[in-house]
């Protein structure tokens, strides 16, 4: 009760603010102010301040000045958002600490109009694609079911690129090498962009390119190899837009990906080394391709989208704890498809009624295998030809049918209601294959596994606005995901399959640009219910995991972030977020194999959220000479997070809590910048994420924070 009280004083105190004489002055030209326009409500280009969403938004310039360039960075600045990492592109994106052990994902991602498939089961890792010529990046707090549909319950990222200039030609190269404070290696990259009009005003391409390449810091004594988990990533895109007259624009685009990373950058508690003689690569491979039309009708806004996303991955897990003998190791490559199309008609009306309505339609298809191997205790690699003692494999296809609608209602200039709905039908249909077996089990096809959900989700919203620079709302909103089947195990009865799960959001939030616009303040307070959570269970053996649906939980918190640009101090930019919450099981769960009577008991939080995370970005920019200098400090938090629901389960560990520093200095001109950065600047080597073992005398391994780099980078524009 006393945090719901402070939480209320909050939102009495902004709002007693935003009333004051000095908020209320008319918003005036701010000239360190940056305005950033997003079109998450899929109803064209609106200010973040003016969208009653809880949404934040990174421009471009901002990732640039922070050096941020994947998803970790990224989400630490971002309230609500975090990532349970384990190790280069293979992390489970966090909102507001709805944190699953397993099933599908929770977060939707967007890639201007692709949506990324997650990969389902156990494994709840999303796409991590470089940040190289990126316009923006919104992040939807919540459920965003009504527009973004499954996958969406706890909320969206959208990554918003730079689109074809069809009226002037522009390129720039971008490069940075940096050495690490652990093994001394080299982390370097370099990335590119071109832009050329093919037909002045009319028709032209961007083609962005990208290569990184980072030394390891974990050590195999056992194998006599320093740096084993040496990472490659490359990719790029390349998107057309077609000018058909002066009303009607076609898209296309197509992206590309590799990333490999020669071994699991998990270690020994409090040491960069790993036993064992089992090296455990991962591999992700993404391609993306889509064609977009639009045409304005003048009374609105006619968009057809088509996508395709194809992934491959491999994921590999040291066994030989659980069988005696010959090393070896699980090994995990899947295969996916994902099709999908979206017709919806967004209106531009003079009058006090706005609408969006539209179809969805999502084919995908995922085929995988599980296969026990053998290793060679000199390599640490699968030796070749050697039989599998273990191989499963699971083909599935999943269909989703959607119809959508949200329509707004002005009730005054500055009162408005919403009311959105989605109702869609799920379709699945699984079989799996068992082609060796060392325990004597039937081989062959398993029986076809079907399953079909017909459901709605709905979202109301009221929002006002207390003065030209101050924007409350309140929001009921609802989230889902679907649900999915499980592969054979070694040993043991697993359930075939699981349920979707369901997310309800009640939500109060204010936004505010005070001072003359030198002080941007907003925050929310939301409480939430999470009906039928996905879990992660143990099979008998201990040694695999699988996925089924426990009880229920509620979360709640507050999120608050803001940007102070005193006009006092001149090129001065402070930005700050700031989340408390709280994530509990509402009733007891179910029992697992190795928790003993309770897997969770009410008013357990749950794993892998933090309940705690904060931010501070300081940036002064400052004259040199005749050139533009600049520095910038990031500060980040990250609360603690347990491993299971309760202390007394024999896997609960708890890590977090720790501060990351970065800081960055340099100097600019118009077309080239140079700069000298740390990362890690006290070299914090906090977990990040924990991986219990099982067997007793086994020891725990953690991912850990990356060791401090110091780097520099150069960027040249044409």
């Amino acid at each position: 009760m006393k945090h719901s009280t402070s939480t209320l004083a909050l939102f009495v105190g902004l709002g007693a603010i935003a009333s004051s004489p000095v908020a209320a002055q008319t918003v005036a030209a701010n000239a360190q102010f940056e305005e950033i326009f997003v079109t998450a409500s899929k109803r064209g280009e609106m200010s973040v301040q003016e969208i009653p969403y809880n949404i934040s938004a990174v421009s471009g310039m901002t990732l640039e000045r922070a050096g941020i360039s994947d998803l970790s960075d990224f989400t630490r600045i971002v309230p609500g958002l975090s990532t349970i990492d384990n190790g280069p592109g293979n992390k489970q994106i966090v909102i507001r600490g709805l944190a699953a052990s397993a099933g599908t994902e929770q977060v939707s991602i967007y890639f201007d109009e692709i949506p990324a498939a997650g990969i389902g089961g156990t494994n709840v890792q999303q796409t991590d694609v470089r940040l190289y010529d990126v316009e923006r990046i919104e992040v939807l707090r919540g459920p965003q079911g009504t527009l973004y549909g499954a996958g969406s319950q706890a909320g969206t990222i959208r990554y918003i690129m730079n689109k074809p200039k069809a009226d002037e030609f522009e390129a720039s190269i971008d490069g940075s090498i940096g050495t690490r404070a652990r093994s001394g290696g080299e982390r370097y990259s370099i990335n590119g962009m071109v832009n050329a009009p093919v037909v002045k005003d009319i028709l032209a391409v961007r083609a962005v390119g990208y290569y990184r390449k980072s030394a390891g810091f974990l050590d195999r004594p056992a194998l006599g190899i320093n740096g084993s988990d040496k990472e490659e990533t490359y990719g790029g895109r390349l998107i057309a837009k077609l000018n058909i007259g002066d009303n009607t624009t076609l898209s296309a685009s197509a992206y590309y990906q590799s990333l490999e990373v020669d071994d699991n950058p998990r270690s020994l508690v409090n040491k960069d080394e790993k036993p064992g003689f089992v090296l455990e690569p991962f591999k992700d491979e993404v391609q993306m391709y889509n064609l977009t039309l639009e045409h304005d009708l003048g009374f609105g806004t006619v968009t057809a989208t088509g996508s395709l996303f194809k992934r491959h991955t491999f994921f590999s897990f040291d066994q030989s704890q659980f069988t005696p003998g010959q090393s070896n190791r699980i090994n995990q490559p899947a295969d996916t498809e994902n099709y999908s199309a979206e017709l919806r008609f967004a209106s531009a009306f003079s009058g006090p009624v706005q609408v969006i309505f539209g179809g969805f339609y999502q084919d995908r298809k995922r085929n995988s295998e599980s296969f026990l191997g053998f290793t060679d205790d000199a390599t640490g690699g699968l030796i070749p030809g050697r039989a599998a003692a273990f191989d499963s494999f699971l083909e599935t296809s999943f269909t989703n049918k959607a119809i959508f609608g949200e329509l707004t209602y002005d009730v005054t200039d500055r009162f408005s209601l919403l009311g959105g709905v989605r109702v869609f039908e799920l379709k699945r249909d699984a079989q799996s294959n068992m082609v060796a077996d060392i325990f004597g089990r039937p081989l062959g096809y398993g029986p076809v596994l079907k399953s079909k959900a017909n459901d709605a989700v709905y979202k109301f919203q009221a929002s006002y606005r207390l003065t030209d620079g101050v924007l409350a709302y309140a929001t009921f909103s609802q989230g889902f995901r679907e649900g999915g089947e499980n592969s054979p195990a070694l040993v043991g009865n697993i359930p075939p399959s699981y349920e979707p799960d369901f997310v309800k959001n009640y939500e109060l939030g204010i936004k505010s640009e005070l001072f003359d616009r030198q002080l941007t303040l907003n925050s929310a307070f939301y409480l939430m219910k999470w009906d039928g959570i996905q879990v992660a269970a143990y099979d008998d053996t201990g040694a695999f995991t699988y996925t089924t649906n426990a009880g229920t939980a509620k979360l709640y918190g507050i999120e608050i972030e803001g940007v102070a640009r005193p006009a006092a101090v001149e090129g001065l930019s402070v930005s700050f977020s700031f989340r408390y919450s709280k994530q509990e099981l509402s009733e007891d769960n179910p029992s697992t194999r190795v928790e003993g009577p309770k897997a969770g008991l009410k008013g357990d939080p749950i794993p892998g959220s933090f309940p705690v995370q904060g931010s501070v970005s300081v940036e002064q920019r400052f004259p040199i000479a005749s050139f533009k200098g600049f520095a910038r400090a990031d500060v980040t938090y990250t609360g603690k997070a347990k491993t299971q629901f309760n202390t007394f389960s024999p896997l609960y560990r708890e890590w977090g809590d720790f501060f990351l520093a970065n800081v960055r200095f340099g100097i600019e001109e118009d077309m080239w910048s140079a700069s000298i950065f740390a990362k890690n600047l006290f070299n914090e080597r906090a977990p990040v994420n924990w991986s219990v073992q099982t067997r007793p005398g086994i020891p725990d391994l953690v991912q850990t924070t990356q060791p401090r780099e110091v780097g520099i980078q150069v960027s040249r524009r044409f």
